[in-house]
């Protein structure tokens, strides 16, 4: 290209840094960086981007950091998507200190926050069990005036559910629904919170009231109320559930009949198992290892340890 008297630009540069970096070829990225600049071809994001991303995936995190410090220093770039990056790949290492330090930098240059930095945030503590991080996060997030996403909102929500934070949930879903702001997941995610912590009649308190809503309840919402029915026994009612699913148009799928079998097969006779069984076939739901273990275990009255399938 060169000998041809054409310039490589900074689209020709990335595409190149782009390929050497997948190929995990550092030193021939970092050779080539000093090309583009020594043709006084400057970096533009897209540039610090890749770097920065090739070098965390390659493991080089403090070099990482030393290059975007650089890029800082040298004011070529002062954006939030590259900070974004590095935060985004200290949440996956579980590095949330790191990560936090990182946010407070940003605020140091003057860089502003944006949703997907409290997401990244949010996402990872709740993760880690830490839900009153995310809490905090998530309050910074609205004093800094940053409207949170519904991947956002559903990922705190079901943090809360996991840290059978059930009040607290309540609270947070009145505040959603104040703004309209909700979907299948939201209920979805609150009903399986209010089955963990044993508090049935509110998981269908909720169920009444997403029915209430156009295209809400779906077969997702149906699963996770039958498998909070079989867990408390209460078999006639799951499949009473069962039925009122079809009637409804959502067609029972492979998990609401394993659901079935397999609590069934703690509290009903083997033949009420395998008449479930035959159902689900006689429907077209193909059952798999899973589903003939809990038959099986059944059948055996229980010993499913022993029995290989």
């Amino acid at each position: 290209m060169v000998e041809r008297g054409l310039m490589p630009n900074a689209v020709v540069y990335n595409s190149i840094l782009h390929w050497l970096y997948r190929e995990g070829d550092i030193q021939g990225a970092s050779l080539l960086l000093s090309d583009m600049i020594d043709k006084h071809i400057c970096p533009d994001p897209f540039t610090i981007s890749i770097i920065l991303k090739g070098l965390c995936r390659d493991g080089f995190v403090s070099q990482a950091f030393q290059f975007l410090n650089q890029v800082l220093d040298k004011n070529l770039i002062r954006d939030t998507f590259s900070h974004n990056i590095l935060i985004n790949y200290l949440s996956k290492r579980n590095d949330l200190a790191g990560a936090r330090q990182l946010l407070g930098s940003m605020f140091v240059r003057g860089l502003i926050p944006d949703v997907v930095t409290y997401g990244t945030l949010i996402n990872a503590y709740c993760k880690e069990g830490k839900v009153e991080n995310a809490v905090q996060v998530y309050d910074r997030m609205l004093k800094a005036d940053k409207e949170p996403n519904l991947v956002i909102y559903n990922t705190l929500l079901n943090g809360l559910c996991m840290d059978v934070s059930m009040d607290a949930v309540k609270h947070r879903m009145h505040s959603l629904q104040g703004m309209g702001v909700h979907d299948s997941i939201t209920f979805n995610t609150l009903i399986n919170g209010y089955g963990a912590s044993g508090k049935i009649d509110e998981a269908f308190a909720l169920f009444l009231e997403m029915s209430k809503e156009a295209n809400l309840v779906n077969r997702v919402t149906y699963n996770t109320l039958i498998n909070i029915l079989c867990k408390s026994g209460c078999m006639e009612q799951a499949k009473e559930l069962m039925k009122r699913m079809a009637q409804q148009g959502l067609i029972p799928d492979f998990v609401t009949y394993t659901t079935l079998i397999t609590s069934s097969a703690k509290h009903c006779s083997p033949e009420e198992v395998i008449e479930l069984h035959d159902y689900m076939v006689l429907k077209g739901v193909i059952p798999d290892r899973h589903t003939y273990k809990a038959i099986v275990s059944a059948l055996l009255g229980g010993e499913s340890e022993e029995a290989t399938v």
